[in-house]
């Protein structure tokens, strides 16, 4: 059963059968016990009835001086009988009911003992009966022990429970069937949110809208907002590699025209310096697209990186690089507490082994003697997993205010006697880009530059 409406329809309409069933049960055992009670007592207000009306006839048996209230103790096997017989003796008097009624009733009580006793017939019929014991004290004053019994036919009432029963499971059924109607609509209703989730998604597929919005209960708001965030970053992926293809055909043209114009004049061998220079460019210009590209095709959020064992991989290797410089790098937490281990970013932990490398090797070319690598935690309201902002520190020449953009870009490098191509930092830029952060540059305690990179949570 893959349909979760079903699922809980069955669920919640198996709770409610076992509900009512169990009520039924109880209902039933309930008046039983109770129609029970009600025919005891029946039985001894009649059993009472008699022994207040009864005396000594001649012979020296009970029986009542006057004729019994109760019209159906006149009438032959009527259903209701009584009997007076001395224990141990055959049956003495009985109720005119008694009169062609094939009916058995052995049962004996000590005086003052009363015994309620179901007893079967040989037609099948069975005969709900109370035997009471009485000591009699008689004219000659000898004591007698009697036993009263009275005897109620149960045909009656196993009709009434029968009926009873049926009326119990109509409307037992009844009940159900409206308590599942109501679950049906509860559940529909409950699940509203889900199939409007499922429409929007379809429009979304067919390009009829965007994102999801709508105000969704608490339990589909992480769904929606991490669609949407999934959605968007494979829309900037997507414009990005427009970008990208357009980026590397407008920064190839000019090489491949120089090179044009090269092959055209005099021999290559004499502009084979000036050739490899433009190929190297192209080079760059290449790989560099490519890259972003491959940062571009990440999406935010599909892996989240512990950061901390990222940094100190960075560090550990650059101490072995500039081990001949003697630069001291150190992790440094927020205020006083060290690093937390558990802090990550919804980064792929390659990208941001290039970002930090980039920012760290920066740091080290241009440091005199201390680098400083901060790292703390970024929180927004709504977040669910906060954000990371670390923090590159060198006690170098700095950047100028009016460089500070322009450094972040391509082939841009302010110190032409430190090797490199000016590629790193706007590489740096470029991923920070993708994954919906920020970088800026600004004036480091320690007198140089600092870079700081705040990359958002979810």
């Amino acid at each position: 059963m893959k349909s979760l409406r079903a699922r809980l329809l069955l669920a919640l309409v198996s709770l409610l059968v076992l509900a009512v069933a169990s009520a039924l049960i109880a209902l039933d055992f309930r008046f039983r016990e109770v129609g029970r009670e009600a025919r005891r007592d029946f039985l001894q207000a009649l059993n009472l009835a008699v022994l207040g009306v009864v005396d000594e006839d001649s012979n020296g048996e009970l029986r009542p001086a006057t004729p019994l209230a109760e019209p159906r103790l006149g009438t032959p096997r009527s259903g209701l009988y009584l009997l007076i017989r001395e224990r141990g003796a055959p049956p003495g008097w009985q109720s005119a009911s008694l009169a062609g009624a094939n009916v058995q009733l052995l049962l004996d009580a000590a005086p003052g003992e009363k015994k309620l006793r179901e007893v079967s017939q040989a037609d099948g019929s069975s005969l709900l009966a109370l035997a009471q014991g009485v000591a009699w004290q008689g004219v000659d004053g000898q004591r007698r022990e009697y036993v009263f019994i009275a005897a109620e036919d149960q045909a009656t009432y196993f009709a009434q429970l029968r009926r009873l029963r049926g009326q119990f499971l109509a409307g037992g059924a009844v009940m159900l069937g409206l308590a599942a109607l109501v679950i049906a609509l509860v559940v529909g209703f409950l699940l509203r949110p889900l199939r409007l989730m499922e429409r929007q998604i379809a429009a979304v597929e067919l390009g009829e809208r965007g994102a999801l919005d709508g105000d969704w209960p608490r339990e589909l708001r992480g769904v929606a907002q991490n669609l949407n965030a999934l959605l968007q970053a494979e829309r900037e992926r997507a414009e990005r590699y427009r970008n990208t293809l357009g980026n590397l055909a407008h920064s190839l043209k000019t090489p491949l025209s120089v090179l044009r114009t090269l092959l055209g004049g005099p021999p290559a061998a004499e502009k084979q310096g000036e050739m490899v220079e433009q190929v190297d460019r192209m080079q760059d210009i290449v790989q560099h697209q490519l890259r972003r590209a491959a940062t571009a095709s990440l999406a935010p959020g599909m892996a989240w990186t512990p950061v901390l064992p990222v940094l100190e991989d960075v560090l550990g290797a650059l101490r072995k690089v500039y081990a001949d410089r003697g630069l001291a790098l150190q992790m440094l937490g927020e205020g006083d507490r060290l690093p937390d281990r558990e802090l990550a970013c919804p980064m792929d932990r390659g990208d941001l082994l290039e970002l930090v490398g980039n920012l760290a090797d920066n740091a080290c070319k241009f440091a005199r003697a201390r680098v400083d690598v901060s790292l703390a935690a970024w929180s927004e309201p709504g977040w669910r997993r906060p954000g990371v902002q670390f923090s590159v520190d060198d006690d170098g020449p700095g950047v100028e205010p009016a460089q500070r953009e322009r450094i972040l870009k391509r082939g841009v490098r302010l110190d032409e006697r430190v090797a490199g191509q000016g590629i790193g930092l706007a590489m740096v830029a470029d991923i920070v880009s993708v994954h919906g952060g920020s970088v800026v540059v600004e004036i480091s305690p320690l007198g140089g530059a600092r870079f700081v990179v705040r990359l958002p949570g979810r």
